[in-house]
């Protein structure tokens, strides 16, 4: 073989080598993006809410709702008379709210409003008031009587409206129950023969949670409690917001749970629910966002069972090593194992309070004898437990 045939011998493979590699690195590439597609569809599978939804957004959506001159608009119509359950006079007016007069008004019409409400018996009870319009002698004026069972705005096509006990219900079959709202309608005809729409259930879901509302000072009180809770336990949980990813922060303390819906999953959204002046303990996961700086100052217990976990999984990678790696990390999830017995003891009264501090105090030690060890060779044991 002369020295120019083994030049190209090497050569060629040389050249077969490059090519490998690049395979290589192509498959590797492959490999990491189906891992990856892997890893969000068992992801999906297990929290998305919502694993139908689109992967994205229309680049030109339409705007909700009918257009101008599409469709048939309607309102709420008047009960008939046979509906009408009982008859409710409103007080006559004797002051103009605009110029200040007082005294004897005119009567111009007699208008009237109706409220029908879901009545003890589960029978629909309509309410008819009569109310007087007068008009302002001075100033002219038109005047409406009012009552507290009435809006001000309750006039004309929106006159007749559904009570606030309907209303609950209305919103109890969907959020809790979880009958859809287009099935809401034909359950509630079934029931008493009400005539509801899904566009009037969705509206009034939007004003009973609108600024100021009742139920939004409620979701405030019980923002509070959580907020001065002497702990707090949080999670999120995926969820969509049309296309887009979303979570669902779940606050609880011992008789208060509070959810709140985000576009993100991070310590800002964790400072929010957990206020400012939060003096507890919050109890987590070990999920990278507990960790910032900005939650330093917030004393913490890790999810035992998250810990266990990690501590197996840490264990199954020394599995066929040499040395006692594997031991370790058995050793640690022990610990975190019998943790949990003493606390189910605890509270079924296996054990006394007194029991409980003693062998509390005893799995601490061995805890800390296991953390304080010589450094760990193995990566997979080299994990910051106490975290």
């Amino acid at each position: 073989m002369t020295e120019k045939d083994l030049f190209e011998i090497i050569r060629r493979q040389s050249e077969q080598i490059d090519q490998l590699i690049s395979e290589n690195k192509a498959l590797k590439a492959e490999v990491a993006r189906l891992k990856k597609r892997i890893e969000e569809l068992e992801r999906r599978e297990r929290k998305y809410a919502a694993p139908f939804s689109r992967e994205k957004r229309t680049a030109d959506p339409k705007s909700p709702g009918r257009r101008p001159g599409e469709g048939t608009f309607a309102h709420k119509f008047p009960p008939t008379p046979e509906q009408i359950t009982v008859t409710v006079p409103v007080n006559t007016p004797n002051t103009c709210p605009r110029c200040g007069f007082t005294g004897p008004l005119i009567l111009t019409r007699q208008d009237k409003a109706w409220v029908t409400e879901l009545a003890p018996q589960n029978a629909m009870q309509v309410t008819e008031y009569h109310v007087p319009v007068m008009a302002c002698p001075q100033c002219h004026h038109a005047v409406r009587g009012d009552h507290p069972d009435l809006n001000a705005d309750q006039v004309g096509a929106t006159a007749h409206r559904l009570g606030p006990v309907l209303h609950a219900t209305l919103q109890t079959l969907h959020h809790e129950l979880g009958l859809p709202v287009r099935r809401i309608g034909r359950v509630m005809n079934l029931l008493g023969g009400l005539q509801v729409t899904q566009s009037a259930i969705t509206q009034a879901a939007e004003r009973l949670a609108a600024d100021g509302s009742a139920l939004a000072a409620h979701i405030d009180g019980l923002q509070t409690q959580v907020q001065q809770a002497p702990f707090v336990q949080h999670d999120d949980t995926g969820w969509r917001i049309g296309a887009q990813n979303a979570w669902v922060g779940t606050f609880r303390s011992a008789d208060t749970v509070v959810f709140r819906a985000n576009l993100r999953h991070t310590n800002v959204e964790v400072r929010e629910g957990l206020g400012q002046n939060f003096t507890g303990v919050l109890v987590s996961d070990r999920f990278s966002s507990y960790d910032s700086r900005f939650l330093q100052d917030v004393r913490q217990q890790k999810c035992l069972a998250h810990l266990i976990r990690n501590a197996d999984e840490g264990a199954a990678g020394e599995q066929r090593r040499p040395g006692r790696g594997e031991l370790y990390g058995q050793r640690v999830a022990q610990v975190f194992r019998d943790g949990i017995r003493l606390h189910r003891d605890v509270t079924t009264g296996v054990c006394t309070r007194e029991e409980y501090a003693q062998q509390g105090e005893a799995l601490t030690l061995r805890l800390d004898a296991l953390l304080n060890r010589a450094p760990l060779k193995s990566k997979a044991n080299d994990f910051d437990w106490a975290s």
